[in-house]
């Protein structure tokens, strides 16, 4: 007696891994993006004053903040005189081209500002500079 219909194979099953790798593909570019953007997520929302001149600093620096009230942080947490001596010594370390940078709120105290000034210069810094924004023309 003929069939009707042919017995169909039965197929092993397969895992089609040209779609998984495409995924895997997206989510490391993914990853590799939004961590570049996540470089400077440690720092606290300080008004810096406006500069004609101002230029972007392209290598990696230590951010020292100080706040309208004289505060100074470094990594977004709030740290003693002492304590930025000693952080800037072990920054240093290894280079002391390694450059240091300052972001004074704008309604900050002048004193303050140079006390700090020279406290990370007498931590043995030599590359210091002071962030501000490009003003608008």
């Amino acid at each position: 007696m003929k069939k009707l219909l042919p017995d169909k194979r039965k197929q092993k099953p397969q895992i089609v891994v040209t779609n998984l790798i495409d995924v895997i593909l997206l989510l490391v570019f993914f990853f590799m993006i939004t961590s570049s953007f996540a470089r400077d997520k440690e720092k606290l929302p300080v008004d810096v004053p406006k500069a004609a001149n101002a230029t972007t600093m392209e290598t990696e620096n230590m951010t020292v903040q100080i706040a309208k009230n004289g505060r100074v942080f470094v990594a977004g947490k709030q740290i003693e005189t002492a304590e930025l001596t000693t952080q800037i010594k072990t920054w240093v370390t290894k280079s002391p081209d390694r450059p240091v940078m300052v972001e004074a709120d704008k309604d900050a105290n002048y004193g303050r500002i140079i006390y700090i000034l020279d406290q990370i210069r007498s931590s043995g810094a030599v590359n210091i500079g002071l962030a501000t924004r490009p003003e608008n023309r």
